[in-house]
């Protein structure tokens, strides 16, 4: 009888926009020893919607929620064949007040009970970082000063809560810090729920 295949471990990378999420799941995904395939969500988002106008906030709502459904349905193959996925997107705990079809957007990625990193620098850091890359400023991927100001507002501390979550303060990181602080968490988080489950 043959022995049943491990799968692998999804991994989602999150935070507010200017984070650095694409880029750290890019290059952790590279560097790491266990193969591991990254996935961009808003790169799936412009490539879904690509020359499609963002006319109203139904439109931003169908938008997120398509792009995290195809991501979610990526990472369920890949880790079914053994390998880790780590998909960089944006996504806040849920909140009373979110309309149903915003709580349930990444049912289908809670379903391969993922390990949560949230990448949190400064505000001052992530202004910054937009004042200095000129695509946030006039591009495809532009966001305004109120934009970056209102992201920062929302609960992402409050992944805190979740034991399967750690929450990163990247402010004073370097590239290879943030790094090294994604691979240890997702290490540290891992063993604490081997741990769990084998003392059940």
């Amino acid at each position: 009888m043959s022995e049943m295949k491990q799968h692998g471990q999804a991994i989602l990378l999150t935070g507010p926009p200017l984070a650095g999420k694409t880029s750290t799941a890019m290059k952790w995904a590279e560097q790491r020893p266990r193969t591991t395939a990254p996935l961009d969500w808003d790169e799936l988002r412009s490539v879904l919607f690509r020359g499609q106008r963002v006319q109203s906030l139904t439109d931003v709502s169908l938008q997120y929620r398509f792009a995290a459904k195809i991501a979610s349905a990526t990472a369920a193959h890949i880790t079914a064949s053994g390998i880790d996925c780590v998909i960089a997107g944006p996504r806040v705990p849920a909140s009373p007040t979110d309309p149903p079809e915003w709580v349930s957007v990444w049912d289908d990625l809670d379903q391969l009970d993922p390990i949560t990193i949230v990448l949190l620098p400064s505000l001052e850091a992530r202004l910054e970082r937009r004042r200095m890359d000129t695509n946030r400023l006039h591009g495809r991927d532009a966001i305004t000063e109120e934009q970056v100001r209102e992201s920062h507002r929302w609960a992402w501390q409050a992944w805190a809560e979740n034991p399967r979550a750690t929450v990163l303060d990247t402010t004073d990181m370097t590239r290879e810090d943030v790094l090294s602080a994604v691979e240890r968490a997702v290490l540290d988080i891992s063993t604490r729920s081997r741990v769990s489950q084998s003392g059940q």
